[in-house]
């Protein structure tokens, strides 16, 4: 038979294949690209923060060291990382004692500007505030009146209440530590209104978290707290929409009073509200289903969450592309997690199949996924403590996803807050808000990713903070910008 002969029945035999199991050209792999994209800080890692820096349209990435030189990488496009701390402005490489430190475009100039969260030496480090100025960053922290010197866990942006401005909480540790809500005035200064708003919680509080749990449209605050061994309840603060909040915790059922560190919204099950997952550092972890008006349910068990290793960092995203979102949590105690979700809300963790992905006997903080190299999948970052951080490429590579970028023109720059509906016909397939921080000392990119159950055409509708909506149907392997009031 000739060589023409035989490629003509291979290839009719490789089309058998496509038919019958198609699902295995797109089976779920990682491979570890640390080294080769030149990421691997080896610093007493804590934080991980995802931003377009430079306004290139890839995803840049800030690297926060408890001790050590904090890193800023450039994405090169081309699968690469340039460290450039030094180079992009005023003491990017800060060399204090950094946790969660967070992006955000407080002035609705068009770039991310940078807030870095600083703890450990009460009294004798400020945290400090840098603008953004085209890719570099000048710091503005005393003129913006926000270089709090309390022992700063981790902060996070959010529009409060609903002015077209990003408002930053933060999250504050250690014995009589009030936390502090800031409200940005609009004119490049803060001031702190945490006493009327009602949310300076004076628990030992290590992250909080925005959502719209009960979707009236204002964003509500979730403050994880512990202290060792008997932890502390957490917080749930309702935005009640006229600058003040509402401590909730015990009537949704999400007081938790074991030793948190990070938490998580999403929504799990596609029924359009927003769920809560908390990893506990003493205890097992909780997974709480909403029912739609911010009332939640304890399933921890049935899902399969309810893990008592030391978890820390916990981030959620669709990484095989099935329409529901999987969750990663770092584990500070034994292995990392992968749980990957039937659908249903239910998780199985798969990492064994994945052994890279579990960092054994490495203390993880945060983590965070971004599609880093543009090709359609969510990557992973893992930032670990004191010895090397890595990044993993996701393999998927299936176009089975649509991702949103919002831009705000009435709300703020970032349309933080905005939510987000993918639709195939009558069927939720996606239901996601832009938000800043999450997990444990993360932040994922503002870019909103769908995995999609398969090709075609989806419709996507969006409603910003400012009430404004916007709809259109799209491609699935589309990168869709929409700005608001367009």
């Amino acid at each position: 038979m000739s060589l023409g002969g035989r490629w003509k029945l291979h290839s009719a035999g490789l089309t058998l294949i496509l038919l019958v199991f198609p699902a295995a050209l797109y089976a779920l792999g990682f491979t570890d690209i640390t080294d080769v994209a030149g990421v691997g800080d080896r610093g007493h890692g804590k934080g991980v923060a995802f931003a377009d820096v430079d306004g290139d349209g890839d995803w840049d990435l800030y690297v926060s060291n408890k001790g050590g030189e904090n890193v800023l990488y450039i994405n090169d496009g081309a699968g690469g990382f340039v460290a450039a701390s030094r180079e992009a402005g005023d003491r990017l490489d800060d060399a204090g004692l950094s946790m969660g430190s967070c992006f955000g475009d407080i002035d609705n100039d068009g770039d991310p500007d940078l807030y870095i969260v600083k703890g450990g030496r009460y009294e004798i480090e400020a945290n400090r505030l840098l603008i953004n100025e085209g890719g570099r960053f000048t710091d503005v922290t005393d003129k913006a009146g926000v270089g709090s010197k309390d022992f700063t866990y981790s902060a996070a942006f959010a529009d409060v209440d609903n002015d077209g401005y990003l408002d930053l909480y933060l999250a504050n540790y250690g014995v009589g530590a009030r936390n502090t809500l800031y409200r940005n005035n609009g004119d490049g200064t803060f001031t702190d209104v945490t006493e009327e708003a009602g949310v300076g919680d004076r628990s030992w509080s290590w992250s909080a978290v925005f959502s719209d749990v009960n979707g009236d449209g204002f964003q509500d605050l979730y403050v994880v707290n512990g202290r060792y061994p008997a932890g502390e309840p957490n917080h749930l603060y309702l935005n009640k929409g006229d600058g003040t909040f509402t401590d909730v915790s015990r009537t949704a059922g999400v007081d938790d009073g074991n030793w948190g560190l990070g938490a998580a919204f999403a929504d799990v099950d596609n029924d359009g509200d927003f769920d809560l997952f908390v990893s506990n550092y003493v205890g097992p972890n909780k997974m709480y289903l909403n029912d739609g008006s911010g009332i939640f349910r304890d399933v921890s068990e049935a899902s399969g969450l309810a893990d008592e290793g030391w978890g820390k960092g916990p981030s959620f995203g669709d990484v095989d592309h099935d329409g529901d979102l999987d969750l990663y949590e770092g584990d500070c105690k034994l292995a990392n997690k992968l749980y990957l979700n039937d659908g249903n809300g239910v998780f199985t963790d798969v990492a064994d199949r994945y052994p890279a992905l579990k960092n054994e006997t490495v203390r993880t903080k945060g983590t965070a996924f971004a599609d880093v190299d543009n090709d359609g999948d969510l990557d992973l970052y893992v930032v670990n403590w004191g010895v090397s951080n890595r990044l993993y490429r996701n393999d998927q590579n299936d176009g089975r996803y649509l991702k949103v970028r919002l831009k705000g023109t009435v709300s703020n720059a970032d349309a933080v807050g905005a939510k987000v509906r993918v639709w195939k016909g009558t069927r939720l397939v996606g239901f996601q808000e832009v938000k800043t921080m999450t997990g444990f000392c993360s932040q994922a990119p503002l870019e909103l990713h769908f995995g999609l159950p398969g090709t075609g055409k989806y419709k996507v509708d969006v409603v910003f903070p400012s009430g404004l909506t916007a709809s259109g149907t799209y491609n699935s392997g589309q990168t869709v910008t929409i700005v608001e009031g367009n």
